[in-house]
């Protein structure tokens, strides 16, 4: 007998509808903490209805996130995460800041008081999209409609929330599915390049500039971009300054590399030398009370968010801005240069060794500079740069991932780790303190799945932002997943940032007296004394191998067994740095 041609149904309930939206949209990693309103996904948890998702229970709702967080980061691709309704929304807290996605009514008292007017308005100026499901009918439509917009460029979160009496309630499910719920036919945005005017303008200013300079923050969150970055750069010898970089974009021992900048450092001279400057994927390409280009430069500025859609005060003049995908127009920029009748000339050539032998000698410099303040310290006490320096002789031959959240040690962090491939060093993207330890997690599954099990993870964060970061959940989550990783805490005995902060604005704080046997981080409240003791509650939590080191002569030693914990026994591992305290 013929088959029938005619589409099937299969009943499921909303829960289900949605969960099957996301398989079928190709999401494989789903981070849940659940509650009451949420016996419909475990029921499909339980009957294992939906293999390919699988799904991490996070005792936490802010480490949920940030592993969602860490996982997109290395693999390009979304993850997702249930939390139980207007609670589980706010415990995300930063995390929805850094990054966001939510699924959550009555037959128990506390289904009454989550039930609040406007659960949407808790994250919603933080959303690329959000909405919430009404009927189990439209649930796999507005799933795949919110993964549009998280990957379609600018990307960013999404939030759908649903009642418990939707996910409850049973709808069918056609096969083959209908165009609008059909993953093939709701992708994201392609990306988009140059046109040919723009080519042309950009490409004559560049191949013309006697000192560009290229600026960026995060065009190394993709591969490509990263590779067409470092192509395009090597071409016309431009050097590249990476500004409170969220990735790392270029390599640093490329010797057109000019650092990195966040907070401080004083003015940039290969930007107040510039004559044109290209910002690509930046916020905040500089700072000009610390760092400004030339009043003379001409500004061009890539990006997938030109005009920061969501900040309220922002500004960039420029000669011409473009919204396009950066790597698409930098692979674009490369063959018009190539084509372009200026680019054999003896005069661009000419320009082009020039500039080259001018930074290949600031190179040199540089990096002299960073060799000197790793020497060991002479009173044997430790510095950040005399660690990293270790720590990358003990990894020599080892892929480093890490993820730098040292606050006020992000530059030393990320100036003397020497990483030169994609992901080698990612940040949160935003201020909530405590993203490293679920984006460990997080960006630990996402090597697995590539098939990088041998990878060394490791996080740098401060004492205060460690705890920040709900060790407890975390290390938990790393043994309970097989997912270890290093940690690397630098020990200042306190909140270094806002008492930096304060003396910048209130100068005469520093000069005040200050009671015996106390510091002024006492009398600012920004201690952290006594210190806690951050190995054993990552001991207690997740078995992780704990060390503290306080003299130089220990580093090495720590740093071996470290690596070799969470190499060989999968095991997580604390690394300690106590270093002056502030």
């Amino acid at each position: 007998m013929a088959q029938s041609s005619q589409p099937s149904t299969k009943p499921v309930t909303g829960a289900a509808a949605i969960l099957h939206a996301l398989e079928a949209a190709g999401i494989t990693h789903l981070f849940v903490n659940l509650g009451s309103d949420h016996p419909a996904f475990l029921s499909a948890f339980a009957g294992r209805q939906f293999p390919k998702i699988r799904v991490f229970t996070s005792p936490n709702e802010m480490n949920a996130l940030s592993a969602a967080s860490g996982f997109a980061q290395l693999t390009g691709k979304p993850a997702a995460v249930l939390v139980h309704v207007e609670c589980g929304t706010q415990g995300l807290a930063g995390a929805v800041h850094n990054l966001a996605a939510e699924i959550n009514s009555l037959t128990r008292y506390i289904h009454w008081i989550q039930d609040v007017p406007d659960q949407r308005a808790i994250v919603r100026q933080y959303m690329r999209y959000e909405h919430e499901i009404r009927r189990p009918q439209n649930a796999v439509q507005l799933v795949l409609r919110a993964l549009q917009f998280v990957m379609s460029e600018p990307q960013g979160p999404a939030y759908l929330i649903a009642s418990r009496e939707v996910l409850e309630e049973e709808t069918d499910l056609t096969v083959p599915a209908i165009p609008s719920q059909d993953p093939s036919k709701t992708a994201a945005l392609e990306p988009q390049g140059l046109g040919p005017a723009s080519l042309d303008l950009l490409c004559t200013a560049l191949l013309r500039a006697r000192k560009p300079l290229i600026v960026t923050s995060y065009l190394g969150r993709s591969k490509a971009g990263f590779e067409a970055l470092r192509g395009f750069a090597t071409l016309l010898a431009i050097p590249v300054h990476e500004s409170a970089p969220i990735y790392n974009n270029f390599p640093t021992t490329s010797y057109l590399h000019q650092g990195h900048q966040w907070n401080g450092g004083g003015q940039l001279p290969a930007l107040a030398e510039a004559d044109v400057v290209l910002v690509i994927d930046a916020d905040v390409p500089w700072i000009p009370a610390q760092s400004k280009p030339s009043p003379d430069a001409k500004v061009y500025h890539l990006d997938c968010d030109p005009l920061k859609e969501n900040t309220t005060l922002w500004s960039l003049p420029c000669e011409k801005r473009w919204k396009v995908d950066s790597a698409t127009a930098l692979e674009q920029l490369a063959a018009a240069v190539r084509q372009s009748a200026l680019f054999g000339t003896e005069e661009i050539a000419a320009i082009v060794n020039e500039r080259q032998t001018r930074l290949k000698e600031r190179f040199t410099e540089r990096r002299a500079r960073l060799a000197s303040v790793e020497e060991i310290p002479a009173a044997g006490n430790i510095t950040v740069p005399y660690f990293m320096s270790r720590l990358r002789e003990a990894a020599s031959g080892v892929r480093v991932v890490g993820l730098n959240e040292s606050t006020t040690n992000l530059g030393n962090v990320a100036d003397h780790l020497h990483h030169d491939e994609p992901h080698s060093l990612i940040g949160s993207g935003g201020g909530a303190l405590g993203w490293y330890s679920g984006g460990a997690v997080g960006a630990s599954l996402a090597l697995r799945s590539a098939g990088r099990q041998d990878d060394l993870v490791v996080a740098f964060t401060g004492d205060g932002t460690w705890l920040f970061g709900v060790p407890s959940c975390a290390y938990w989550m790393a043994k309970k997943y097989e997912t270890p990783f290093l940690t690397v805490i630098w020990n200042n005995g306190g909140w270094g940032s806002p008492k930096n902060a304060c003396i910048r604005i209130h100068p005469e704080v520093a000069g005040a007296p200050v009671p015996e046997g106390r510091k002024l981080s006492d009398e600012l409240m920004v201690s952290i004394t006594p210190s806690p003791a951050f190995g054993k509650i990552a001991e207690g939590a997740g078995d992780a191998w704990w060390a503290q080191v306080t003299r130089a002569e220990g580093v090495d030693e720590a740093c071996r067994e470290a690596i070799r914990v969470v190499r060989e026994e999968k095991r997580s591992a604390v690394i300690e740095v106590v270093i002056d305290s502030i």
